[in-house]
């Protein structure tokens, strides 16, 4: 069967954010493309079953409609796979009925909101983790797991136990070379050494859209085997682990730091993880070459903390900042601003907490309860929802959540006031940290990417300068 496998157009972040949002009029400075891995996988798999695949990632490839329609009809699928999310989904739509072929619908949206997918014209909905299972779904054949307009979904799609059986995405077949995270040092390739988290964070996606917390992991010399692979075919600067939490378990984290190192791959790594991690798997990760760590903080207020919930105690952060600047590892932390409990105080505690923290990058972003999530059903029980429905959800700016004494406006003010405050700072006091940037465009763009980055930091930096506080 002829298959396309795609990442519909459109000014969006979509598959392979854990994060969707729209790109609006004004473009970000940084040319952000995460890795599509479960599309990767799914085309994957495809091809191993012996299936003709076409897949387009049209984000990063910079597709638009017309330049689909022109692929679509080269190539004349029998039926169509694609991620959606609710800042895109009328897009999505549009898109789905633009390709006049039998379109399937998957992805931590797609599982969240099956009915609404099927009434707008979807053939189907993969419920849950849809890589492993879509060559039994393109037959639109009654599964447990697949959402058919006659035939509702009873359960959600096994999860993959054998991680190393995966065949390798089809990286021949995708832009590698667009494809970055913001704190990788120039051209970056993206693996994965596990998939899934332990943790019950209520905004978090995860868990609704594989059914259940968790953990799975991969082994260490199958993961380097990889990384050995895409090192021969594509000479990366740096490796970047995309892992939901890469350090949740010591035994497979400090093993793959022992493995990376022996093979002398000779690049440094980055990764994601939890904001605490204990000092001997630091220490694992500087010796085989981690140069950065991300992970997520969300708030410095206990109790909003407490609200999500998020285990996590800010002394603890502090440490897992302190060990990684004295081992050479350097540190990204994000934040939630407009969580449940949260106040004008709270929030600014917060934004003092992320500039004092000393990590070398740091990420504010608004609140938002997708469908699927416990914070989705929370806010609409308690009314927080400023939109009748999810398909006006955008994060990029824009709060959908307001409470009785924090609205909001309340808390866009602090969400740009936060990034006000990190652009002074970064400018007086981590000046590092724009030379990271600048050269990360350089590498990869050359000087349109100095240009752009330009053109976008100039206007953010006049903006906090003239901010009030």
């Amino acid at each position: 069967m002829k298959v396309l496998v795609l990442n519909p157009p459109g000014p969006f972040c979509r598959a392979g954010s854990r994060w969707p949002h729209s790109r609006k009029e004004q473009p970000t400075g940084i040319d952000y493309h995460p890795f599509p891995f479960a599309l990767a996988y799914a085309a994957g798999r495809l091809l191993a079953d012996g299936h003709e695949v076409c897949l387009l990632d049209c984000i990063a490839l910079g597709m638009m409609d017309d330049d689909l329609a022109v692929r679509v009809s080269e190539f004349a699928p029998d039926i169509a796979f694609m991620e959606t999310s609710a800042p895109s989904f009328r897009a999505d739509v549009d898109t789905m009925h633009a390709l006049r072929v039998p379109c399937i619908a998957g992805g931590a949206h797609a599982t969240a909101t099956c009915a609404e997918h099927l009434d707008a014209g979807f053939a189907g909905v993969i419920v849950g983790e849809y890589d492993q299972v879509i060559a039994s779904a393109i037959a639109l054949e009654p599964r447990p797991w697949l959402a058919l307009p006659d035939h509702p979904a009873i359960e959600h799609a096994p999860l993959v136990d054998d991680l190393d059986a995966i065949p390798y995405p089809p990286w021949d077949r995708m832009p590698m070379e667009k494809y970055n995270d913001p704190i990788c040092l120039g051209r970056s390739v993206t693996v994965l050494s596990s998939r899934g988290c332990t943790h019950r964070c209520e905004f978090c996606t995860l868990a609704p859209f594989h059914g259940k917390r968790n953990y799975r992991m991969r082994s260490a010399a199958a993961v380097c085997d990889e990384i050995a692979a895409l090192i021969e075919r594509y000479h990366p600067d740096e490796v970047y682990f995309d892992d939901d939490s890469i350090t949740l378990n010591r035994a497979h984290m400090i093993g793959l730091c022992e493995e990376y190192q022996r093979r002398g791959f000779g690049l440094p790594f980055c990764c994601m993880g939890h904001a605490t991690v204990q000092r001997e798997i630091l220490e694992a990760m500087a010796a085989a070459g981690c140069r950065a760590y991300k992970f997520g903080v969300e708030s410095a207020d206990p109790d909003v903390l407490a609200q999500i919930p998020k285990q996590i105690d800010l002394e603890d952060v502090t440490r897992t900042v302190r060990d990684c600047n004295r081992l050479g590892i350097r540190t990204h932390a994000t934040y939630l601003l407009g969580l449940p409990d949260e106040t004008r105080e709270s929030a600014e505690r917060t934004i003092d907490f992320a500039l004092k923290l000393g990590t070398h990058t740091l990420q504010f972003a608004i609140a938002t309860p997708y469908p699927g999530t416990a914070l989705y059903e929370r806010a609409k029980r308690m009314g927080w929802l400023t939109k009748e429905t999810w398909i006006d959800f955008d994060p990029a700016g824009e709060a959908v959540l307001s409470y009785p004494d924090y609205s909001a406006a309340d808390i866009v003010e602090m969400h740009e006031l936060a990034w006000s405050r990190w652009q002074r700072h970064m400018l007086f006091h981590r000046p590092g940290t724009l030379f990271h940037h600048f050269g990360n465009a350089f590498r990869r763009e050359g000087v349109r990417g100095l240009a752009r980055l330009a053109r976008y930091g100039a206007g953010r930096l006049t903006a906090a300068l003239g901010a009030r506080r």
